[in-house]
Formats: structure tokens, C-alpha cells, sequence
């Protein structure tokens, strides 16, 4: 089962006062500050996440066993450990999902 955690935008540009995720070059906003659950990210060019997620907005749930989530799916990125959660990307309907396991 997964729950609703956030939307991600993509910038053109950085935001003042974003976070910068250096494994995986990407600059983002805290989406537990946004009504809206929005979380936007700025990405460095060279950042090794797919084009699917550099390039396009993503959906992101939060699961309780990554491999559960992702049994079947088509992986784009991950599973990758950062630290207080396992990230993942995968593919569906066309564009990026992203699971959280928090730790």
C-alpha cells in the first residue's frame, strides 16, 4: 500500500533557500513546508537520475517495504539509501513515481 507524499516540480532555475541533495544533484524545496505538498527541484546537469525524472514532474508516495512497491515495476532509479529513507523511481503511465521508505 502506499500513501500520497508529495508532488515534484521541475525549475529552470533555483529557488532561494532550496536543500542541495549532493549524491544525487539536485536541488529541492522541503514539501512538509507547502500546503500543497509541492516539492521543486532544480537539477545539476549532470545529475545521474533517468531523463524520465530530470525531465518531467513526478508523483511520490511513501511505502512501508520498497520492495513490496516495486516488485514488477519498471525501476528507474534505486532503490538508494539516503540516509533516513530509501528513495525509488519508477516508471508508470508514462511518468515518474517516486517511493519513500522512511527509516
Amino acid at each position: 500500500m502506499r500513501t500520497f507524499n508529495h508532488v515534484g516540480i521541475i525549475l529552470k532555475e533555483k529557488m532561494e533557500g532550496m536543500i542541495y541533495v549532493e549524491p544525487l544533484k539536485v536541488h529541492i524545496t522541503d514539501c512538509s513546508q507547502s500546503p500543497n505538498k509541492i516539492e521543486f527541484l532544480y537539477f545539476e546537469p549532470d545529475s545521474p537520475l533517468p531523463a524520465l525524472v530530470t525531465g518531467q514532474g513526478h508523483i511520490a508516495y511513501e511505502v512501508k517495504n520498497t520492495e513490496e512497491a516495486i516488485k514488477d515495476a519498471k525501476v528507474l532509479f534505486g532503490p538508494f539509501d539516503m540516509g533516513n529513507m530509501i528513495l525509488t523511481f519508477v516508471e508508470e503511465e508514462g511518468i515518474a513515481i517516486e517511493f519513500n521508505e522512511f527509516k
